[in-house]
Parts: C-alpha cells; sequence; structure tokens
C-alpha cells in the first residue's frame, strides 16, 4: 500500500517559533464525526452518510449534496462569512458548486452547515491509495483540469492553500474533471486576514516553501500544491519526501531545494515543463495558472 508522508497541521504561537523545528507525525488517522448519523439526520430532515472529519467540521453526504457541518464552538464568523462570500464567485466545473449555507441547534450550539454539490467519483486519495494512478494518455487533462480550477479560483480573488489528493475529487470518476473541494483554509486576496502571521496553514507535505517558513500563501502556493499533487498521482510517491520519515522544517527546506523526483519517460513532454515550473521553490518562476494553460496547450 503507498504511504503518504507526514500529514498535520501545525501553527505557530508567535514570531520567535518561526525558527522552531517541530517534526510532524507520520500519519493522521481519519477522524470519526462528532455527532451521531441520527442526531445529524434530524437537523437535516433526510438520511445521512458520513464523508469524512477535517479541522474545522464533519462532511455528510444527503441525497444529492455534501454538507459541511462546523463543529468547532469558536470558529469566526468572520472566516465562516468571508468562506461563503469566496465560495459564492466562483463558477467552474472543476471547483465545487456551492448550494448556500444553513444553521441548526446541534449540540447546544447553533452551528452553520455549508451546502455543496456531491461529487460521486471519489477522491484522488483513495486511488492514490489504491494504488491507482492517473493514467499517461490522462495526465494532460488532470492537469489541465487542476489549473482551470485554481484559475477559476484566483479570478474570483480567493486562495486554495490546501489543495491536496483528498481535497480533489474525480466527476464522474473521471481523470481530466478534477473538482476543487473543502475551500475551509481558502483566502479573499481582496479581504483583510484573520490568521496570525508567521504560522503555517496547510497541509505539511503540500506546502509550498513559503508557507513552511510561515509567510503568507499566494497564488503561487496554490500552483505549488497542484505540480507536487500531479507528480505524485504519476508516480505514487511525493516527489520531495520518503515514505514513514518524518522532517523537522530545515529538512524539509533541504528535500525541496534539491529539486524532485524524475518523472517518467512517457510522461509527455509539456506536461514535464509545466511541473517543473510548478515545483520551483522560487515563487516566480511558478507563472500563473494561465501561462502554464497556455503553455500546455501550445503542444
Amino acid at each position: 500500500m503507498i504511504v503518504e508522508p507526514p500529514r498535520c497541521r501545525a501553527r505557530m504561537r508567535n514570531s520567535q517559533q518561526t525558527r522552531r523545528e517541530a517534526r510532524a507525525p507520520l500519519s493522521q488517522p481519519t477522524a470519526a464525526p462528532r455527532f451521531s448519523a441520527d442526531e445529524i439526520a434530524v437537523c437535516l430532515g433526510e438520511p445521512v452518510h458520513f464523508l469524512g472529519s477535517g479541522a474545522f467540521g464533519d462532511t455528510w453526504q444527503a441525497d444529492n449534496e455534501a454538507v459541511k457541518i462546523i463543529c468547532t464552538d469558536d470558529y469566526p464568523r468572520a472566516r465562516l462569512e468571508r468562506e461563503v462570500e469566496g465560495l459564492s464567485r466562483v463558477s467552474s466545473p472543476y471547483v465545487v458548486a456551492f448550494h448556500g449555507l444553513r444553521e441548526f441547534q446541534l449540540g447546544g450550539a447553533l452551528r452553520p452547515a455549508l451546502r455543496f454539490e456531491y461529487i460521486s467519483g471519489g477522491d484522488v486519495e483513495q486511488r492514490l491509495n489504491g494504488g491507482d494512478l492517473v493514467p499517461t494518455e490522462s495526465i494532460v487533462g488532470f492537469l489541465q483540469g487542476l489549473l482551470l480550477g485554481i484559475q477559476a479560483l484566483h479570478k474570483a480573488a480567493t486562495i486554495h492553500r490546501d489543495i491536496k489528493p483528498a481535497n480533489i475529487a474525480l466527476r464522474g470518476g473521471r481523470w481530466d474533471c478534477p473538482v476543487l473541494l473543502d475551500l475551509g483554509l481558502a483566502k479573499q486576496m481582496d479581504a483583510s486576514t484573520i490568521t496570525v502571521y508567521p504560522g503555517h496553514i496547510g497541509t505539511m507535505p503540500y506546502m509550498s516553501p513559503e508557507q513552511l517558513e510561515g509567510r503568507r500563501a499566494r497564488k503561487a502556493a496554490d500552483l505549488w500544491a497542484v505540480g507536487v499533487v500531479v507528480r505524485q498521482m504519476i508516480t505514487g510517491r511525493h516527489p520531495f519526501y520518503l515514505p514513514n520519515e518524518k522532517y523537522t522544517i530545515s529538512e524539509a527546506h533541504e528535500r525541496l531545494a534539491s529539486g524532485p523526483e524524475s518523472l517518467p519517460k512517457s510522461c509527455p513532454e509539456p506536461v514535464k515543463q509545466v511541473l517543473d515550473r510548478l515545483t520551483s521553490v522560487v515563487e516566480h518562476e511558478r507563472g500563473s495558472s494561465a501561462s502554464n494553460l497556455i503553455r500546455l496547450a501550445a503542444h
């Protein structure tokens, strides 16, 4: 079975901690839902199926919708309003469609529930863990779809900040129809930040070098994550980190600076060129979603 490298969310508490070494755990087991299916079904008025748990809430399937219930009692209202506003801006088949916001009493508190379209094709992490990698003939379409998704987000002045295999679904099970999920860490570029910097936001194996340093995630951070995910789905291995290993922040930087694992000869040349740009440790060398889409189309 393919084992992914460390997966954790580490936050710095103050500026002096930017230099502190912190080792990431090897893996993080799937968390159980905070509330029972019966409790959620009563709130939604229909049977539900548990899809997964995140840092701030649980996601359930109800009919043809995926409902993300915020379970954190102190979830900032400003963050919720920002997320809803950002989701409402985006319209793309490569970004999960937002259906609206509901709130209901659960566990003694009024809890927000974000409603999305349900993507039935499963997520990319499930494929990776099952050893099902992107076929050679679908690599261009997979990369192109992800670039189109982040282009739609960036045009809506939104940065995802947590692109990883678990946050990418395959519409209809098709590799050329990837859909970006879970914008819970998304940030609107034209909104005042509520994140305290320096600090870490995201999932460590997919963090860009600047995110590891605790700097603000910009468009280039999403491009980096796309490059890492696509390389991983081509080879079945993380392009920078070894499985079953733990890394300090400094060690992670050294791995990134040494460059990614080479892609197989079967990988289309334009894809190699674009992926090498996306996984450059220098932010401006990654270009933009538009420039990389042009490079793919030009070959």
